[in-house]
């Protein structure tokens, strides 16, 4: 069985399955650059790659539950007009 578990620090994050699929879809692809595209055809569906809303609406979810500082994230970093990047530590 495998355990979907988050944590930040000692804390355990609560996410719900689409927040989990994103983020398990940033972190396998830690440090490359992902096009909105990329990430709603991938953590969505395919039908779904135009809807960047969706991806605008989960990221920010995501933020708040990761970030210290949702407005001055250090994980989960926007790439104008491309996509975005995440940054784990070592």
């Amino acid at each position: 069985m495998a355990w979907h578990i988050v944590k930040r620090g000692d804390d355990e994050v609560k996410l719900t399955g689409t927040e989990y699929k994103l983020l398990a879809y940033l972190a396998g692809n830690h440090g490359r650059v992902l096009t909105h595209q990329s990430i709603l055809s991938n953590v969505w569906d395919p039908a779904d790659a135009n809807h960047t809303e969706y991806l605008r609406v989960y990221m920010r979810q995501l933020r708040k539950k990761l970030e210290l500082d949702p407005e001055r994230p250090q994980y989960i970093l926007t790439e104008p007009g491309i996509g975005y990047r995440f940054i784990a530590d070592e």
